[in-house]
């Protein structure tokens, strides 16, 4: 007989950091939390932030008149709390506005759970995860050129933020069909959710056969033929 699977503590330890992923039923149940900003919602915290920020010191600067306290040492008071609120902003903004997926692996199926309800995947078919550029990062480009040469940028113009140029969509791709999962903003964020995703899928391969996917311990390396060593 095959050796069993590895012990619950091996799973968790495998699997830490971003994106949360839980074990559950005696490592049978791989349970992936991934959260990301969306190319609309990080623009929507890029730009709210200074907004905030202006906000804040407008505020300050009413009430220093409404009180008539104007003098330097309040106005300076006024400019620091404004200025420590843009990065508080910026960060919780963009915590706040994330949107996520639930993603369920078990040695049969993969489950995503999102806005319109649950999706499931037969395991048994050809399937991989992979990350693909935004659908609009090339519209996306073509109009940032379109604004430089109608009104070319100076040196002190901020430069245009690719959003969508900057996403990539996270996706299934079953018997050659693409199933998106999540829309990511910030490369980086997306290859961390796609690697987390295809480690979970190996796991489960490991847990039906021994000789295919990831072998987590000594004891789970065991050929599924007859005899096998």
């Amino acid at each position: 007989m095959p050796p069993n699977n590895p012990t619950p503590s091996t799973l968790p330890a495998l699997f830490k950091g971003g994106p949360s992923t839980r074990v559950a039923d005696g490592d049978q149940r791989i349970i992936v939390h991934a959260r990301a900003l969306t190319p609309l919602r990080a623009r929507l915290a890029a730009y709210a932030t200074p907004l905030t920020g202006a906000a804040l010191f407008l505020y300050g600067g009413f009430d220093l008149i409404d009180r008539n306290a104007i003098d330097l040492s309040n106005m300076i008071e006024v400019g620091v709390i404004a200025g420590i609120a843009i990065p508080v902003t910026w960060f919780g903004l963009r915590r706040l506005l994330q949107t996520g997926r639930v993603i369920v692996f078990t040695p049969e199926q993969i489950a995503i759970r999102g806005f319109l309800g649950w999706r499931h995947f037969d395991r048994a078919r050809p399937h991989g995860f992979v990350l693909l550029p935004h659908d609009k990062s090339e519209k996306e480009r073509e109009r940032h050129e379109f604004l430089d040469r109608k009104r070319p940028p100076k040196w002190w113009s901020l430069k245009r933020r690719k959003y969508c140029g900057e996403s990539r969509h996270v996706a299934l791709e079953f018997l050659g069909e693409r199933h998106d999962i999540l829309t990511v903003h910030g490369r980086k964020k997306a290859a961390a959710i796609q690697a987390r995703l295809q480690a979970c899928d190996a796991v489960m391969d490991g847990m039906g056969t021994g000789d295919s996917g990831v072998s987590l311990s000594p004891d789970g390396d065991w050929g599924a033929e007859a005899g096998a060593l």
